[in-house]
C-alpha cells in the first residue's frame, strides 16, 4: 500500500468515526441521566429560554463537527503520482516525463506528496538503488530537483555546476547513468530563471564581450555560457536578458552533450534514452519543458 493510499485509508476511518460520534450524541438521553432545573426566563411576558440546553448544546456541536468532517471528506485528493498506470519505476522516456511532470505539478500546486522518503525506503534503496532519470542542473541553492520534482530516495540521479556547463567529469558522470546497470531514460538539463551566473557572464561581457573576465576558475563557466549569449542576440536588459540566456543555454548544453559524448549519442540514437531542456521558474515553482 502506498502512501497516498494509506492517506485515504485513514480518511474513511476518520470520517467513519466523525458519523459514529455524531449519531450516538444525538441519541444518547441526556435529559434522563439528571434532574431537570425549571428552565430561566429573560422576562415573563416573552418566555424566551435564557440560553441553550446541554442536549441544544451537544447537538449542535455535534452538527458542526460532522459538517468540518464531511467537509475535509470530501475535499479534493491531491493529483497522483503519475504512476499510477505503472506496474513499477517508469521504463520509457514518455512515462518518465509523466512522472517527472505530475510531480513537478503537485509541488507548484503546493501539495507535494514526498514520496519514497520513508525509513522503509532508505534501508531498501541502502542495499541498491534504481533511478529513472538524471537531472543536471545549476548550483543554485533554490532549484533542488528532488523538491521540484516531488520524487524520493533513489528516485534521480542529480548533476549540478554553476550555469549547468558542462565539463569531462561531469560528461563522464552523465555517461554512467545511461549505462548499464542503471541506463535511465530521461537527462533532463535544466536552467531556471534568474541564474546568478549567467547574470555575471552578461555583466562581465558589457566590459569584454568577446572575452569575459570572472575571478578565478568562475572563468570556464563564463567562456562557456558568453557564446551562447553572443548568438541568442538577446533583446532587453535585466532579468528578461537573464532568462532569455538561460533558455538557450538549456538548448545549447542539451545539444553539447549528444555532440561530445558518443555513449549517449548512441543512447539516444537506440531509443533507450532520451535528452530534453526545461527552465525553472523560481515564482511559479513550474517548470516549462522546452521539448520532449
Amino acid at each position: 500500500m502506498n502512501q497516498m493510499q494509506k492517506t485515504r485509508l485513514l480518511d474513511v476511518i476518520y470520517c467513519q468515526a466523525l458519523v459514529n460520534f455524531c449519531w450516538a450524541a444525538d441519541q444518547t438521553p441526556l435529559e434522563g441521566m439528571m434532574p431537570q432545573p425549571e428552565p430561566r426566563f429573560l422576562n415573563r411576558q416573552n418566555p424566551t429560554p435564557a440560553g441553550p440546553s446541554r442536549r441544544g448544546l451537544l447537538a449542535g456541536s455535534s452538527g458542526l463537527i460532522a459538517l468540518a468532517g464531511l467537509a475535509a471528506c470530501a475535499s479534493p485528493q491531491a493529483p497522483e503520482t503519475g504512476r499510477a498506470n505503472l506496474a513499477g519505476p517508469p521504463q520509457t522516456p514518455d512515462e518518465v516525463l509523466q512522472v517527472l511532470r505530475a510531480g513537478n505539478q503537485r509541488y507548484a500546486d503546493g501539495m507535494p506528496e514526498h514520496p519514497n522518503q520513508a525509513t522503509e525506503r532508505r534501508n531498501e534503496q541502502a542495499e541498491h538503488q534504481n533511478p529513472f532519470a538524471l537531472i543536471h542542473g545549476c548550483v543554485d541553492s533554490r532549484v533542488t530537483p528532488e523538491l521540484l520534482f516531488d520524487q524520493g530516495i533513489g528516485d534521480l540521479f542529480v548533476t549540478r555546476t554553476a550555469g549547468g556547463v558542462l565539463d569531462g567529469t561531469l560528461v563522464g558522470s552523465m555517461e554512467f547513468a545511461v549505462s548499464s546497470p542503471y541506463s535511465v531514460p530521461l537527462l533532463v538539463i535544466l536552467g531556471h530563471a534568474a541564474c546568478g551566473a549567467v547574470a555575471g557572464t552578461l555583466k562581465a561581457m558589457e566590459e569584454d564581450a568577446k572575452n569575459p573576465q570572472l575571478p578565478g576558475e568562475m572563468v570556464d563557466f563564463a567562456e562557456q555560457i558568453a557564446p551562447v549569449a553572443r548568438r541568442a542576440k538577446v533583446e532587453g536588459s535585466g532579468s528578461e536578458e537573464v532568462d532569455h540566456v538561460v533558455q538557450a543555454n538549456a538548448r545549447a548544453v542539451t545539444a553539447q552533450l549528444l555532440k561530445r559524448s558518443a555513449i549517449i549519442r548512441e543512447a539516444v540514437q537506440e531509443k533507450r534514452t532520451r535528452v530534453v531542456a526545461a527552465v525553472y521558474d523560481l515564482d511559479s515553482g513550474e517548470v516549462r519543458w522546452l521539448d520532449g
